[in-house]
């Protein structure tokens, strides 16, 4: 409950709309409340007097207060809706904000389509709260403390009975409170899973089709389905349970109420239109309060919404500026590792007590067996992740000590999966520098050997690639990548792999343009393919987290070890392609 204040608080803000609203709210009740007085006088009075003129006025006073009802009736449901959509984009803005600045480890652990299902999913069940349930709980608690004191002013003996049983209510909700709220709790956790699942699943439907696995993948959905259908009937069961003891209750105070009130009315200490009238206001005091107990539902599955959106909300990034931390417009480029380990988990790490000093522009390879933990150490450069233990450096400056901004802007990086946006190719290639001139994002895809295959498109530098660059080629999409990195201009540049789904021919275009690139600054250039780094100042050797060499080509394919291993098996593999060919 502390998390429904919590989100009553974003109404803090547009709090004379809500003031409006909850004038308009019991503008409605108290229109209501004449009605059954009309009926009763109708009865009563002008059926036995025979008062025609009476009856004009009665006919024109209920079309005039249904008049009345409906026009505050819009004003509110407009006003409730405006409300209602600017709380969902609020906390919309917010999580999604809050979502960019959480720290990459958040998404080690959590599928993407139970991310997405909080921004959506579960707010749109707060929305329907706020809208449909909040709106009508407000009302009818409204309707309950003005018809409560009517029909006590009607008549204490009859008002007695109807409440007496009220407190009923309030043990079975305290009773059912408990399995309904923990129901509702599952199926938010069973509706994520089947998103997560969804989305994956979508997102990789060529492996499925690839390995005809249509039908097993078809099957563990149904299973998942199967489960959400389960624990929703299990909540139904047990909501009408709850309903069918509150239509129990209603019953039996309807029944009493008549009996006791007929024998008013036969002992002639209460008119025939009384009755009536006092039944209308019961069944306006029974109406809303069984509502009241069915917001239970609402409030119990919208509850668990509101406590994922906001556990989202509280969740602090791992990687943050430090109060102390400082701005490096400009950097050198000077890289240390001083002792560094790093585990995604700290009992399991990746990389052991690494020392490594790269000078400014130097061009460095990091080269070792797959697993090595050669893209970790990169990733500890951009600071993505912070270390376990030791130091990393940028120009003598422990990067925990540097804004994070700073940092980024200054490190430009091509991984070895290129994630491009379903947006024009000149907004993919000046994503990291949305100020870019036209000049500069050419000079860019040139650099990138892009540039003619764009122009061969029919709307050239605004063709829209689709999802993750749908429309490109996994080398085009490569060089796109890397176009969007050498636009930043980077003092630091880190190559994951980025030329290895390239041809030959356009891997030795890219690697021209790429040595002209990494002139004059830092450059670590991750690769299998040892071709692509014989040239570099230093190769450091990685195996199983460690630093295992360091040196030139030819200081490393001479003297036993891993490079030369990996050197060899290469050589070898292509001595057999030739030899096949």
């Amino acid at each position: 409950m502390n998390n429904f204040w919590r989100l009553l608080g974003y109404l803090k803000p547009y709090r004379w709309r809500v003031i409006a609203a909850v004038v308009l709210m019991a503008l409605i009740t108290l229109s209501a409340v004449p009605m059954p007085l009309l009926f009763q006088y109708v009865i009563d009075d002008v059926f036995p007097q025979k008062r025609w003129s009476a009856l004009n006025w009665v006919f024109w006073a209920v079309i005039g207060i249904h008049v009345l009802r409906g026009i505050v009736s819009f004003a509110l449901n407009y006003l409730i809706n405006w409300l209602g959509q600017r709380v969902v984009f609020d906390l919309r803005f917010q999580s999604y904000r809050h979502l960019n600045r959480l720290s990459m480890s958040y998404y080690d652990q959590r599928q993407t389509g139970k991310i997405m299902a909080r921004l959506t999913g579960d707010i749109d069940v707060i929305h329907y709260m706020i809208t449909g349930g909040l709106v009508t709980l407000i009302t009818d608690i409204v309707t309950l403390v003005a018809v409560t004191g009517v029909i006590f002013w009607k008549d204490w003996r009859l008002a007695l009975i109807t409440l007496v049983l009220v407190p009923l209510y309030v043990v079975v909700y305290k009773l059912y409170l408990k399995y309904i709220r923990d129901l509702s709790v599952q199926l938010r956790e069973k509706w994520d899973a089947m998103l997560g699942t969804l989305q994956e699943k979508i997102a990789g439907i060529g492996v499925v089709k690839a390995f005809v696995r249509e039908d097993y993948e078809t099957d563990r959905f149904m299973q998942t389905v199967k489960e959400n259908f389960a624990l929703g009937m299990k909540q139904v069961h047990l909501n009408r349970q709850l309903g069918l003891f509150v239509g129990f209750v209603r019953a039996v105070g309807t029944a009493a109420v008549w009996y006791y009130g007929s024998v008013l009315v036969l002992g002639r200490q209460m008119q025939a239109g009384e009755l009536l009238a006092f039944t209308f206001y019961m069944n306006y005091l029974y109406d809303p309060a069984v509502r009241v107990v069915d917001f239970n539902i609402t409030l119990q599955w919208a509850g668990a919404a509101i406590d994922r959106v906001f556990e989202t909300l509280d969740t602090r990034p791992d990687i943050e500026d430090s109060p102390n931390a400082r701005p490096m417009p400009s950097m050198r480029g000077e890289i240390e590792f001083r002792n560094v380990t790093f585990g995604y988990r700290p009992e399991q790490p990746v990389l052991k007590n690494v020392n490594l000093h790269i000078r400014p522009g130097e061009m460095v390879a990091l080269v070792g067996p797959s697993g090595a933990g050669k893209s970790t150490l990169v990733n500890l450069i951009a600071r993505f992740y912070d270390v376990t233990d030791g130091q990393v450096l940028i120009d003598g400056v422990d990067v925990r000590e540097i804004k994070l901004d700073s940092i980024r802007r200054n490190v430009g990086m091509v991984m070895q999966e290129s994630l491009l946006f379903s947006v024009t190719i000149k907004e993919n290639i000046a994503y990291g520098r949305h100020d870019a001139t036209e000049e500069e994002i050419v000079r860019a895809a040139k650099q990138a050997d892009l540039h003619d295959f764009i122009l061969s498109l029919p709307d050239a530098y605004d063709t829209k690639i689709g999802e993750d660059g749908i429309k490109l080629s996994v080398g085009q999409k490569q060089r796109l990548s890397i176009a969007r990195a050498i636009l930043t201009d980077p003092k630091i540049l880190i190559l994951d792999d980025a030329t290895s789904a390239l041809d030959s021919q356009t891997e030795a275009n890219v690697q021209e343009a790429l040595e002209h690139v990494m002139q004059g600054r830092t450059s670590i250039v991750i690769a299998h393919r040892l071709s692509t780094v014989m040239n570099a100042d230093k190769i450091v050797v990685l195996d199983q987290g460690e630093v295992v060499d360091i040196g030139t080509h030819e200081d490393l394919v001479n003297k036993p070890g891993v490079y030369r291993n990996l050197y060899e098996e290469q050589f070898k593999s292509a001595a057999d392609l030739l030899m096949v060919e």
